[in-house]
């Protein structure tokens, strides 16, 4: 349910043909949409129409539950049984990821009208950036993100290949592939009081809207449904959400930036410097195995927000002087765990903060270009669709970085940490 699907470079006039063939596909499998049609916006890209006036509450679009595509249905199937056979603690992504692979070389496979609309390539996606693409992403912790999700993947290939027979002939771009149509294109359904990941035929097609028109559910059989949630002109695309995620999260998934998003998150990779006192303590307390070691911290520009309270709890103890370290051990074991941790002393915030500026700050000098460079950019210059996407988001991230350096400049400037206690 990509925003921007890519399809194939072949035939224009191929496109709303097999998509044709999918939605008859569909409906001849019990899907029911009389008021939708697929049609192409710029580019290659799709968007789902009302070809008629549509009211608030109405069942736009019902699937099915056979013809959804679920763990249960790979699990049924040739390559499903093998690997739960030989590697049964496999992830739900990678049963659902061979599904696909599997179903994709298969000629008379009854998917088929569905999986020859899929995309064949993700040129939008970070991951399959090239070099000058990603130089863009520069100073950005995007760029470790999209290591870690092309490592996390490969290593559920690996396993795969090692333990499934047979495995190896589907490649590792291959597994790449499906695990991105899985990302950029499942829904969560609640079914039976559980919570299961699916794809379901035309509803993927959707474009993300921030308040969108249709929302999904189920019904208690299984099926998948899309309702209105207010008029909709005929003539007028449908959109539904994608849900409330940071920038990066859109780009790593669906290949776009919003233009302004309020949800945006900062990640910081915080440690307790070499020089702290009693580091050894501190990272044991922390439940950090090594002097190396980073703790990953996803935070909003919101002070009380749980995240932003666990990363200040965690630079709380990475400053704390001997006895505010001593008390919060003997708390910690008292309460089996270090919870939340409140401001220890008006010095040791005072160095919290000035390691949170001089982190943020130096972090903003390992961007080729200004805040004030990139809205320029945004504004004048002629970028392609990636080329955009990425400066939206080292926008959004350096917006972040400023906003916190300059929170932590200002509370230091005014005076408020003038404790002397050692």
């Amino acid at each position: 349910m990509s925003a921007h699907d890519e399809e194939p470079d072949t035939l224009e006039e191929e496109h709303p043909l097999k998509e044709h063939l999918a939605l008859i596909w569909s409906r001849q499998a019990g899907a029911s949409f009389p008021k939708l049609w697929v049609g192409h916006l710029e580019g290659d890209e799709r968007g789902v129409f009302a070809n008629a006036d549509i009211a608030p509450g109405e069942v736009v679009l019902q699937v099915p539950r056979a013809c959804l595509v679920t763990l249960d249905v790979a699990l049924a199937s040739d390559v499903g049984r093998l690997i739960e056979a030989h590697a049964p603690d496999t992830s739900e992504e990678s049963y659902l990821a061979a599904f696909l692979l599997q179903e994709r070389e298969r000629e008379d496979s009854i998917w088929k009208p569905y999986l020859d609309v899929l995309p064949r390539a993700f040129p939008h996606l970070p991951l399959f950036f090239d070099a000058r693409e990603l130089s863009l992403l520069k100073g950005s912790s995007t760029l470790r993100e999209v290591a870690r999700w092309k490592e996390l993947m490969l290593t559920r290939y690996a396993e795969l290949a090692a333990s499934v027979p047979g495995f190896t002939r589907f490649t590792p771009d291959a597994f790449l592939w499906a695990q991105h149509v899985l990302i950029s294109r499942t829904f969560g359904l609640t079914v039976e009081g559980r919570l299961i990941r699916c794809f379901v035929p035309v509803a993927d097609m959707l474009n993300h809207r921030a308040s969108p028109q249709v929302v999904w559910g189920n019904t208690e059989d299984g099926s998948f449904v899309l309702r209105a949630r207010e008029p909709v002109s005929a003539g007028e695309e449908l959109h539904i959400s994608y849900g409330i995620k940071p920038g990066y999260r859109f780009l790593l998934s669906y290949g776009f930036v919003p233009e302004d998003n309020p949800d945006d998150t900062l990640v910081l990779y915080l440690g307790v410097p070499e020089d702290a006192h009693h580091a050894a303590r501190k990272r044991e307390l922390l439940s950090l195995p090594t002097p190396a070691s980073r703790r990953r911290f996803e935070v909003p520009l919101h002070y009380g927000h749980s995240s932003t309270v666990a990363m200040f709890s965690f630079l709380r103890v990475a400053f704390a002087n001997t006895e505010e370290l001593a008390r919060l051990t003997a708390e910690a074991r008292e309460e089996q765990g270090l919870g939340p941790v409140s401001p220890l002393s008006a010095r040791t915030e005072a160095r919290v903060l000035q390691h949170l500026g001089d982190l943020c700050e130096a972090r903003l000098a390992g961007f080729d270009t200004t805040l004030e460079e990139d809205e320029r950019l945004l504004r004048e210059a002629d970028l392609s669709r990636n080329e955009r996407n990425c400066v939206l988001l080292r926008r959004g991230e350096k917006r972040l970085l400023h906003a916190y350096a300059g929170l932590a400049r200002t509370i230091q400037a005014t005076g408020g940490a003038r404790d002397e206690r050692t």
